[in-house]
């Protein structure tokens, strides 16, 4: 059950849908949440960057003069998720921290039972275009589940459960059935997708997804579904189009990647869903 919420404060259209999310979760639930900025000291070293004699001077004055708008930048933000969260009557405190944004979210991730945060967060107030890969870093190195929004809120009542039996996607279903953030009422469909001309993949897919099936009616799950669907096109691709065509409000997805030497943060299908899905993801790594 929902009890602490962090919600992660960057410029983007995002962040007042994520802090919309997390007020209706916190009532829902009478959970606290907890708004977070960070001054990302990194990024701003990085677009100093270095240089010779001459221009150490310029380097220093430019750093102070970034950092000291992100500051400011930071505080605007907290007041603005201040305003939201006490004209909703909701319990809630304020962090704000300079370093690296990815760790110390996920820091502050420890002690919190769900981060909600924009797809678009970059954390780089000066420059809110300039991506620094924090949601890829969050999903990777975090330790509970996320949930990332899209740049409209709407009401969770149909849930899409992409299911393809790994650990991560196993994690996520279950992180979603210990927290209930929706409820037990929603809808949910349980897909698969894979090669279904296949025997043996087709096979694989319903045996994986009957598991699922199983382990929410054990949850008493009521309203649930399954259905093997043709990866033809790519398996992200064919995921949103279902969740389009089903009017899913929500996609449960694991977040993990093959690469052997982590170049890839995210699998491929879940990249897909991150850029294009057009509903929020609840996912783990």
């Amino acid at each position: 059950m929902l009890k602490r919420i962090l919600v992660a404060l960057d410029r983007d259209t995002d962040t007042p849908i994520a802090t919309r999310y997390a007020i209706k979760l916190a009532k829902s639930y009478d959970a606290s949440l907890t708004g977070l900025v960070v001054v990302d000291l990194e990024t701003i070293s990085e677009v100093v960057g270095g240089g010779g004699i001459g221009t150490i001077h310029f380097a220093k004055q430019l750093k102070k003069d970034l950092t000291e708008k992100s500051r400011k930048e930071a505080t605007k933000l907290l007041q603005k998720f201040k305003d939201l969260v006490e004209s909703s009557n909701v319990n809630h405190s304020k962090l704000i921290f300079e370093g690296v944004p990815h760790e110390r979210i996920i820091e502050e991730s420890k002690y919190h039972d769900l981060l909600i945060i924009g797809r678009e967060s970059h954390f780089f107030y000066n420059r809110p275009d300039h991506d620094t890969k924090t949601l890829a870093n969050l999903v990777k190195n975090g330790v509970g589940p996320t949930l990332m929004v899209t740049d409209s809120y709407r009401p969770i009542s149909r849930v899409l459960v992409a299911h393809d039996g790994s650990h991560t996607s196993a994690r996520a279903l279950q992180w979603f059935v210990q927290l209930e953030p929706f409820g037990r009422d929603v809808e949910i469909d349980i897909i698969n997708a894979c090669n279904k001309e296949k025997q043996e993949t087709a096979e694989q897919g319903e045996y994986v997804i009957n598991l699922a099936y199983d382990y929410l009616k054990a949850h008493n799950y009521d309203k649930v579904s399954k259905q093997l669907i043709d990866d033809k096109g790519g398996a992200g691709q064919q995921i949103i189009a279902y969740a389009k065509d089903t009017k899913a409000d929500l996609i449960i997805i694991g977040a993990h990647s093959k690469s052997a030497i982590r170049r890839i943060t995210f699998g491929s299908v879940t990249r897909e869903l991150v850029k294009n899905s057009p509903v929020p993801l609840f996912l783990t790594r």
